[in-house]
């Protein structure tokens, strides 16, 4: 059995072998046309099924039936997934407010209905967390931060943080250990932060 198509049918050709006789100068194979299918049928027209033979159902079966049901089916998978997929509604719905985003300079639309349109938006079901915006800080300030805290300790001071100092041996408290080393970190060492404002011509360096 062969199978030619023309179109959306598949014609069916049914092979003889003619020998070589009387009036046949050599053998050859002749093709007799059987009937036609649609190129999509899933099942075997009753009228056609009677011309053909087991085997040639079997081959009808294998070569366009199978295929035809096959096809069927994963459109048909297709079909419904699409029919739950809210996803490529959500792309159509993108689409056409951006269009319609576009004409709105030329034509207004009501608020009541962008926002009936932000109604709908928030009632989608979503999954999985927003990206996070780069937060935008400012530029440290270190100057700025210590003298904040100068600011605050002097208050705190003020305010009897720390308490008053003993009357005698008032050296060799923790406030005024950490005093001295405030005063060496600002105007002390090379490491000092005057130092450094010298260096970067902030401050002039005293005469001695």
């Amino acid at each position: 059995m062969n199978f030619k198509r023309r179109g959306s049918r598949i014609s069916l050709y049914r092979s003889i072998w003619v020998p070589k006789g009387p009036g046949v100068t050599h053998g050859h194979t002749c093709q007799y046309y059987v009937g036609s299918i649609c190129v999509d049928a899933t099942a075997l027209p009753s009228e056609l099924a009677v011309k053909l033979s087991p085997d040639e159902c079997a081959a009808l079966e294998r070569k366009v039936l199978g295929p035809a049901r096959e096809a069927k089916t994963a459109e048909l998978r297709r079909a419904q997934a699409r029919e739950v997929d809210p996803n490529w509604r959500l792309d159509e719905a993108l689409r056409l407010v951006g269009e319609a985003a576009l004409r709105s300079q030329a034509d207004g639309v009501m608020v009541s209905r962008v926002q009936a349109l932000k109604a709908a938006v928030d009632k989608v079901n979503t999954v999985g967390d927003l990206p996070e915006a780069p937060s935008e800080q400012a530029p440290s300030d270190p100057l700025g931060e210590a003298l904040n805290a100068i600011a605050a300790a002097s208050q705190a001071v003020r305010q009897g943080r720390y308490g008053r100092a003993p009357d005698t041996g008032f050296r060799k408290t923790r406030v005024f250990k950490q005093w001295t080393a405030i005063l060496a970190a600002i105007d002390g060492a090379e490491s000092s932060l005057l130092r450094a404002l010298q260096e970067a011509g902030y401050a002039t360096r005293r005469k001695r």
